[in-house]
């Protein structure tokens, strides 16, 4: 469990106690604003990624149709394929650029809920950062392998086009 083993829901020897914010309340609506938009932001980025990804693969698979309905020549094709290689490198900048976009909001995000009630940290720890993080990161290389095998099945069509 997230907690080291710990259920949240077992009764422990000491009661619980919930502790409020001490913050004042204007203080405590500008963090909970500002947690609101880093949750925003968060979601932003990895529709941003996916998008990036749907994307790239429309322009492979437009590639590979221009190259086989096409009557083109040798430099056109090779001009196809380095286009694809081009597109597959900034693509992968891109989604790299947004995951730390990501990873800064999520540090953000916990810098600002360590001011927030005792209760609401103790139900923040019920996923582990360990888990979090093994979720980005297993979708930004998923994200990653999907525009690098786009871009190698455009450059071998490509090339069997000619």
């Amino acid at each position: 469990m997230a907690d080291g083993g710990k259920d949240l829901d077992k009764p422990t020897a000491v009661p619980f106690q919930n502790e409020p914010s001490v913050l004042d309340e204007l203080t405590h609506l500008e963090l909970r604003l500002m947690h609101e938009e880093g949750a925003r932001a968060i979601l932003f980025a990895k529709h941003i990624q996916w998008r990036t990804v749907g994307a790239s693969l429309l322009v492979y698979g437009a590639s590979i149709a221009i190259a086989v309905l096409t009557p083109a020549d040798r430099s056109f094709a090779n001009l196809l394929s380095v286009l694809t290689i081009v597109l597959a490198c900034g693509a992968i900048f891109v989604l790299l650029m947004y995951q730390f976009w990501q990873f800064n909001e999520i540090n953000r995000i916990r810098r600002i809920e360590r001011h927030f009630s005792t209760l609401y940290r103790k139900i923040c720890v019920a996923k582990s950062r360990r888990e979090g993080n093994a979720h980005r990161y297993t979708l930004l290389v998923f994200m990653i392998g999907m525009v690098i095998l786009g871009a190698m099945v455009s450059n071998i069509a490509i090339k069997l086009s000619q």
